[in-house]
């Protein structure tokens, strides 16, 4: 029996395990244990039997040429770390028959009380007169699920395969499927402590980049409701999710006329509603905006500057390593709009667009520094080089550590708050070059 046994295990090593694992490489499925190197820590994704069946342009936007999300992962997909699949997908072809489920949002506090488990779709309201609330909410005007066509292009946003499944191709041709990519309807609000909706104060729209989940990226990982409550401004935040984990900055709704302002009516509501006090939605509807957008987060950002039908609303907009593409409409919107700000932090692999972008503002005649105001941020342009920072850390390390923080502690028209939860960090006041010494 010995023996037998021996033989057994040979046979097993070299007849039947090879062949298993060239079998299992031929399907290219998904495996959460193998590193793939990815741009931005996109999880990857099954190829399915009818993938090929869905024949869409892949790298294209809406002047024709290459997309947005090709610039964005072609530049970073040397530069980034490679990093595990976040999750291993299940089978596509059972995804697309059953409904989706979202899975359970743990709601981090940003007090010192334990993080707590809320069934999915069902926010949790929790007043900021008490201690301020972070929630993911189902929105009806969020980017997704959307239906329509791609603007500049006349083709739906979504096409059909052999088998009724509803897909989009991606700038490498892979098929991202609506019922796992694109149906993502949620919103990450956060109110902090102290929030006072009678006095000055201004909303922060944050636009993620690829690959991102808001739960698992923008408030966990990032940080963003926590650099929101550190500023010790009077300030909210209102975070639409894009495509969800997946390499892609399609705008979905925001690219429809007054898209996002339909978006901001239905924040207010549900602003007022997580506040506590339903007749605030009507000073949540008419508080100025500050637009900042991550990486991948530019394409939904041109769409809502070119046709959100809330330029007025707009007090600025701060780009997070994100100048890819659009230089020339981002330079044409700085020319128009004068009273309000425009800052872009960048890596060293982004220079030459923040540069093409100076040449453009020269030519409008349009002054900009290198250094930020300590206070009252109206008027100005700032490009403020970033060094050796990380991509993926750009969101909480740039031109200083928490940038969003640094930005609502300089503006001077929004109120600091009369009690905050965390003290708001220095402001710094030198200059960019020497912010990390």
């Amino acid at each position: 029996m010995g023996w037998c046994w021996l033989i057994f295990n040979e046979f097993r090593s070299t007849v039947l395990v090879a062949p298993a694992e060239a079998a299992y490489a031929g399907t290219a499925k998904a495996d959460a244990g193998v590193r793939k190197p990815d741009a931005f820590g996109t999880s990857t994704y099954e190829r399915m039997d009818h993938a090929q069946a869905v024949s869409l342009p892949s790298d294209t936007n809406l002047a024709g040429t290459v997309s947005p999300a090709s610039i964005v992962a072609r530049e970073w997909s040397r530069l980034e770390p490679t990093r595990i699949a976040e999750r291993a997908r299940a089978p596509a072809k059972q995804a697309a028959k059953a409904p989706t489920l979202k899975p359970p949002v743990r709601l981090a506090a940003l007090e010192n009380s334990a993080p707590q488990t809320v069934p999915p779709n069902e926010p949790s309201h929790v007043p900021s007169k008490i201690g301020g609330a972070t929630s993911l909410v189902d929105f009806e005007t969020a980017p997704f699920p959307y239906r329509g066509m791609i603007p500049g292009l006349n083709r739906p946003f979504l096409n059909a395969s052999e088998e009724g499944h509803l897909g989009h191709a991606n700038f490498r041709g892979h098929v991202l499927w609506e019922s796992e990519t694109f149906s993502d309807d949620r919103v990450l609000l956060h109110i902090p402590p102290g929030f006072d909706p009678k006095r000055p104060a201004v909303m922060v729209v944050f636009f993620h980049g690829h690959g991102a989940d808001l739960a698992r990226d923008v408030r966990d990982r990032q940080q963003v409701p926590a650099q929101i409550t550190a500023a010790g401004a009077n300030a909210v935040l209102v975070a639409p999710q894009f495509a969800f984990d997946a390499a892609d900055s399609s705008a979905g709704k925001f690219w429809e006329p007054n898209g996002f302002k339909r978006f901001l009516d239905e924040a207010a509501g549900k602003l007022a509603r997580l506040y506590g006090d339903p007749r605030s939605a009507a000073t949540f509807a008419r508080m100025p905006i500050v637009i900042v957008a991550y990486s991948g987060g530019f394409g939904p950002t041109l769409s809502v500057l070119d046709r959100g039908g809330v330029r007025s609303r707009v007090r600025g907009v701060v780009l997070l390593d994100a100048l890819y593409a659009g230089i020339d409409k981002f330079a044409d919107w700085i020319a128009d709009n004068r009273s309000t700000f425009f800052v872009s932090s960048y890596t060293p692999h982004t220079a030459h667009h923040n540069a093409d972008l100076e040449r453009l503002l020269r030519g409008r005649e349009v002054p900009y520094g290198t250094e930020l105001r300590r206070t009252h941020l109206q008027g100005m342009v700032a490009f403020l080089p970033a060094g050796d920072i990380s991509h993926r850390d750009f969101v909480t390390h740039a031109w200083a550590d928490d940038p969003i923080m640094d930005i609502l502690a300089r503006m001077q028209d929004v109120d600091p708050k009369v009690q905050t939860a965390v003290a708001p960090a220095p402001v710094y006041t030198g200059s960019v070059s020497t912010m990390r010494n």
